[in-house]
């Protein structure tokens, strides 16, 4: 959150459902004139090969345009939660590249193995 806020965005954190492994940060760049909201949905998940591991997914949405109208784009996954974030942003930054879905997301540490 702090970061965020240096670099000259609002950002607020939902842990209303942090109980169930999943928590929301909302970022928007208040510099620019009408501001779009980019909202990072964070999923913990177990993993079922490992009782130890964590598995991250990040689902991007978007709120923006005339309508402010909620958008729902792609996820990214990481074995930890700073590289989900991480790849969140730059996806973001990127303009939404991302095409998995949350069920690739979350399964795509068998792909490592």
């Amino acid at each position: 959150m702090k970061r965020y806020r240096t670099l000259g965005r609002e950002a607020s954190c939902d842990l209303e459902r942090s109980g169930q492994g999943i928590v929301v940060v909302s970022q928007a760049e208040t510099r620019a004139p009408n501001p779009s909201i980019i909202i990072f949905e964070i999923h913990k998940l177990k993993r079922t090969d490992s009782e130890y591991r964590a598995h991250w997914v990040v689902q991007l949405q978007s709120v923006g345009g005339v309508g402010q109208t909620l958008t729902r784009h792609g996820c990214v996954s990481a074995g930890s939660a700073v590289f989900a974030i991480a790849k969140a942003e730059k996806d973001a930054q990127d303009g939404f590249v991302a095409t998995d879905t949350f069920d690739m997301a979350a399964n795509a540490y068998w792909l490592k193995l």
